[in-house]
Protein backbone atom coordinates (compact mmCIF):
# COMPACT_ATOMS: atom_id res chain seq x y z
CA UNK A 1 0.00 0.00 0.00
CA UNK A 2 1.08 3.54 -0.71
CA UNK A 3 0.01 6.50 1.43
CA UNK A 4 0.44 9.56 -0.75
CA UNK A 5 0.23 13.16 0.39
CA UNK A 6 -2.32 14.05 -2.27
CA UNK A 7 -4.76 11.54 -0.77
CA UNK A 8 -4.90 13.29 2.60
CA UNK A 9 -7.51 15.82 1.54
CA UNK A 10 -9.68 14.01 -0.98
CA UNK A 11 -13.42 14.40 -0.37
CA UNK A 12 -13.95 10.76 0.68
CA UNK A 13 -11.13 10.93 3.23
CA UNK A 14 -12.34 14.29 4.58
CA UNK A 15 -15.76 12.70 5.14
CA UNK A 16 -14.04 9.87 7.01
CA UNK A 17 -12.23 12.41 9.23
CA UNK A 18 -15.61 13.99 9.98
CA UNK A 19 -16.91 10.57 10.99
CA UNK A 20 -14.03 10.21 13.45
CA UNK A 21 -14.80 13.66 14.87
CA UNK A 22 -18.43 12.70 15.41
CA UNK A 23 -17.51 9.83 17.73
CA UNK A 24 -16.57 11.77 20.93
CA UNK A 25 -19.64 14.02 20.58
CA UNK A 26 -21.88 10.99 20.17
CA UNK A 27 -20.38 9.21 23.21
CA UNK A 28 -20.61 12.40 25.30
CA UNK A 29 -24.28 12.97 24.49
CA UNK A 30 -25.25 9.36 25.17
CA UNK A 31 -23.32 9.40 28.46
CA UNK A 32 -25.12 12.62 29.40
CA UNK A 33 -28.45 10.93 28.64
CA UNK A 34 -27.49 8.04 30.93
CA UNK A 35 -26.77 10.46 33.79
CA UNK A 36 -29.72 12.76 33.12
CA UNK A 37 -32.31 11.19 30.75
CA UNK A 38 -33.30 14.36 28.97
CA UNK A 39 -34.76 13.69 25.52
CA UNK A 40 -32.62 16.38 23.90
CA UNK A 41 -29.45 14.39 24.61
CA UNK A 42 -30.92 11.26 23.00
CA UNK A 43 -32.20 13.16 19.95
CA UNK A 44 -28.86 14.88 19.44
CA UNK A 45 -26.94 11.61 19.85
CA UNK A 46 -29.26 9.92 17.37
CA UNK A 47 -28.80 12.78 14.89
CA UNK A 48 -25.01 12.55 15.10
CA UNK A 49 -25.12 8.76 14.66
CA UNK A 50 -27.30 9.02 11.54
CA UNK A 51 -25.23 11.89 10.13
CA UNK A 52 -22.00 9.93 10.60
CA UNK A 53 -23.60 6.87 8.97
CA UNK A 54 -24.64 8.97 5.98
CA UNK A 55 -21.05 10.21 5.52
CA UNK A 56 -20.05 6.56 5.18
CA UNK A 57 -22.49 6.06 2.31
CA UNK A 58 -21.50 9.32 0.62
CA UNK A 59 -17.72 8.83 0.83
CA UNK A 60 -18.00 5.39 -0.76
CA UNK A 61 -20.11 6.78 -3.61
CA UNK A 62 -17.75 9.70 -4.23
CA UNK A 63 -14.65 7.49 -4.09
CA UNK A 64 -16.02 5.03 -6.67
CA UNK A 65 -17.72 7.43 -9.07
CA UNK A 66 -15.06 10.16 -9.07
CA UNK A 67 -12.02 7.87 -9.05
CA UNK A 68 -10.85 8.96 -5.61
CA UNK A 69 -10.21 5.52 -4.15
CA UNK A 70 -6.93 5.58 -2.20
CA UNK A 71 -4.90 3.19 -0.06
CA UNK A 72 -5.28 5.63 2.82
CA UNK A 73 -9.05 5.50 2.47
CA UNK A 74 -9.01 1.71 2.35
CA UNK A 75 -7.40 1.73 5.81
CA UNK A 76 -9.16 4.55 7.68
CA UNK A 77 -12.67 4.14 6.24
CA UNK A 78 -13.36 0.65 7.66
CA UNK A 79 -11.78 1.67 10.99
CA UNK A 80 -14.17 4.64 11.25
CA UNK A 81 -17.13 2.44 10.26
CA UNK A 82 -16.40 -0.24 12.84
CA UNK A 83 -15.75 2.32 15.58
CA UNK A 84 -19.05 4.05 14.85
CA UNK A 85 -20.99 0.78 14.86
CA UNK A 86 -19.29 -0.61 17.97
CA UNK A 87 -19.52 2.62 19.98
CA UNK A 88 -23.14 2.98 18.90
CA UNK A 89 -23.95 -0.47 20.29
CA UNK A 90 -21.92 0.04 23.46
CA UNK A 91 -23.67 3.30 24.31
CA UNK A 92 -27.09 1.82 23.56
CA UNK A 93 -26.30 -1.03 25.96
CA UNK A 94 -25.16 1.54 28.55
CA UNK A 95 -28.48 3.40 28.41
CA UNK A 96 -30.41 0.12 28.47
CA UNK A 97 -31.80 0.36 24.93
CA UNK A 98 -29.97 -2.64 23.49
CA UNK A 99 -29.43 -6.20 24.70
CA UNK A 100 -25.78 -6.93 25.49
CA UNK A 101 -25.82 -10.25 23.62
CA UNK A 102 -26.47 -8.51 20.31
CA UNK A 103 -23.52 -6.19 20.88
CA UNK A 104 -21.32 -9.11 21.93
CA UNK A 105 -22.13 -11.23 18.86
CA UNK A 106 -21.47 -8.40 16.41
CA UNK A 107 -18.28 -7.19 18.08
CA UNK A 108 -16.87 -10.73 18.25
CA UNK A 109 -17.81 -11.20 14.59
CA UNK A 110 -15.96 -8.01 13.63
CA UNK A 111 -12.88 -9.04 15.65
CA UNK A 112 -12.82 -12.46 13.97
CA UNK A 113 -13.26 -10.85 10.56
CA UNK A 114 -10.28 -8.62 11.24
CA UNK A 115 -8.09 -11.48 12.47
CA UNK A 116 -8.95 -13.84 9.60
CA UNK A 117 -8.71 -11.04 7.05
CA UNK A 118 -5.20 -10.21 8.25
CA UNK A 119 -4.20 -13.87 8.14
CA UNK A 120 -5.39 -14.37 4.56
CA UNK A 121 -3.72 -11.17 3.38
CA UNK A 122 -0.37 -12.20 4.90
CA UNK A 123 -0.62 -15.85 3.82
CA UNK A 124 -1.50 -14.85 0.25
CA UNK A 125 0.97 -11.95 0.08
CA UNK A 126 -1.95 -9.57 -0.56
CA UNK A 127 -3.29 -11.69 -3.43
CA UNK A 128 -6.60 -12.66 -1.81
CA UNK A 129 -9.23 -10.19 -3.04
CA UNK A 130 -11.49 -9.23 -0.15
CA UNK A 131 -14.86 -8.05 -1.39
CA UNK A 132 -18.23 -7.77 0.28
CA UNK A 133 -20.86 -10.37 -0.53
CA UNK A 134 -24.65 -10.36 -0.42
CA UNK A 135 -24.78 -11.85 3.10
CA UNK A 136 -22.51 -9.15 4.44
CA UNK A 137 -24.42 -6.33 2.72
CA UNK A 138 -27.85 -7.53 3.80
CA UNK A 139 -26.61 -8.27 7.30
CA UNK A 140 -25.04 -4.81 7.63
CA UNK A 141 -28.30 -3.16 6.53
CA UNK A 142 -30.44 -5.24 8.93
CA UNK A 143 -28.08 -4.50 11.81
CA UNK A 144 -28.12 -0.79 11.00
CA UNK A 145 -31.92 -0.79 11.08
CA UNK A 146 -31.83 -2.64 14.40
CA UNK A 147 -29.38 -0.17 15.91
CA UNK A 148 -31.40 2.83 14.70
CA UNK A 149 -34.65 1.42 16.12
CA UNK A 150 -32.90 0.70 19.42
CA UNK A 151 -32.72 4.43 20.09
CA UNK A 152 -36.52 4.49 20.38
CA UNK A 153 -37.44 1.18 22.04
CA UNK A 154 -37.95 2.97 25.35
CA UNK A 155 -41.01 4.69 23.91
CA UNK A 156 -42.94 1.57 22.85
CA UNK A 157 -43.15 -2.03 24.05
CA UNK A 158 -44.21 -3.18 20.56
CA UNK A 159 -41.24 -1.43 19.00
CA UNK A 160 -39.00 -3.17 21.52
CA UNK A 161 -40.13 -6.62 20.37
CA UNK A 162 -39.96 -5.66 16.70
CA UNK A 163 -36.42 -4.44 17.20
CA UNK A 164 -35.47 -7.61 19.06
CA UNK A 165 -36.70 -9.71 16.11
CA UNK A 166 -34.69 -7.59 13.68
CA UNK A 167 -31.59 -7.94 15.84
CA UNK A 168 -31.94 -11.72 15.97
CA UNK A 169 -32.10 -11.83 12.16
CA UNK A 170 -29.10 -9.52 12.03
CA UNK A 171 -27.07 -11.79 14.29
CA UNK A 172 -27.89 -14.85 12.18
CA UNK A 173 -26.87 -13.00 9.00
CA UNK A 174 -23.66 -11.81 10.69
CA UNK A 175 -22.64 -15.39 11.51
CA UNK A 176 -23.50 -16.58 7.97
CA UNK A 177 -21.48 -13.71 6.50
CA UNK A 178 -18.49 -14.57 8.71
CA UNK A 179 -18.53 -18.16 7.46
CA UNK A 180 -19.11 -17.21 3.82
CA UNK A 181 -16.31 -14.65 3.76
CA UNK A 182 -13.71 -16.95 5.24
CA UNK A 183 -14.68 -19.98 3.16
CA UNK A 184 -14.30 -17.80 0.07
CA UNK A 185 -10.95 -16.43 1.22
CA UNK A 186 -9.69 -19.95 1.99
CA UNK A 187 -10.63 -21.17 -1.49
CA UNK A 188 -8.82 -18.21 -3.04
CA UNK A 189 -5.74 -18.92 -0.93
CA UNK A 190 -5.68 -22.58 -2.00
CA UNK A 191 -5.92 -21.61 -5.69
CA UNK A 192 -3.18 -19.01 -5.33
CA UNK A 193 -0.85 -21.46 -3.57
CA UNK A 194 -1.51 -24.12 -6.21
CA UNK A 195 -0.69 -21.68 -9.01
CA UNK A 196 2.83 -21.12 -7.66
CA UNK A 197 2.55 -17.34 -8.03
CA UNK A 198 3.53 -16.80 -4.38
CA UNK A 199 7.09 -17.91 -5.20
CA UNK A 200 7.45 -14.89 -7.51
CA UNK A 201 6.28 -12.29 -4.97
CA UNK A 202 7.75 -10.64 -1.90
CA UNK A 203 5.84 -10.28 1.38
CA UNK A 204 4.02 -7.15 0.18
CA UNK A 205 2.89 -8.84 -3.03
CA UNK A 206 5.34 -7.08 -5.34
CA UNK A 207 7.19 -9.10 -8.02
CA UNK A 208 10.71 -10.19 -7.10
CA UNK A 209 12.17 -8.15 -9.95
CA UNK A 210 15.27 -7.11 -8.09
CA UNK A 211 16.27 -10.68 -7.26
CA UNK A 212 15.62 -11.91 -10.80
CA UNK A 213 17.52 -8.98 -12.24
CA UNK A 214 20.38 -9.64 -9.87
CA UNK A 215 20.56 -13.30 -10.80
CA UNK A 216 20.45 -12.44 -14.50
CA UNK A 217 23.27 -9.96 -14.00
CA UNK A 218 25.32 -12.61 -12.21
CA UNK A 219 24.68 -15.07 -15.04
CA UNK A 220 25.75 -12.48 -17.63
CA UNK A 221 28.87 -11.68 -15.66
CA UNK A 222 29.82 -15.32 -15.30
CA UNK A 223 29.24 -15.96 -19.02
CA UNK A 224 31.35 -12.92 -19.91
CA UNK A 225 34.18 -14.16 -17.71
CA UNK A 226 33.99 -17.59 -19.29
CA UNK A 227 34.15 -16.06 -22.79
CA UNK A 228 37.13 -13.96 -21.80
CA UNK A 229 38.91 -17.14 -20.71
Amino acid sequence: MRFEKKDLFTIPNILTYIRFLCLPFFVGLMAAYKVDPVGAYLYAGFGIFVFASVTDIVDGYVARHFNQVSDLGKVIDPIADKLLQCLGMVMLVVIGALDWWFMAILIVKEILMGVFSRYFMVASKCQVHQRSNIWGKVGAFVNFVGIVLAFWVGFSEILHWIDRGILIVGCVLAVIALVQYNVGYYRQLRQIRASGVLDTLDKSGSPLIAEHSGSESDDDASSDSQESR
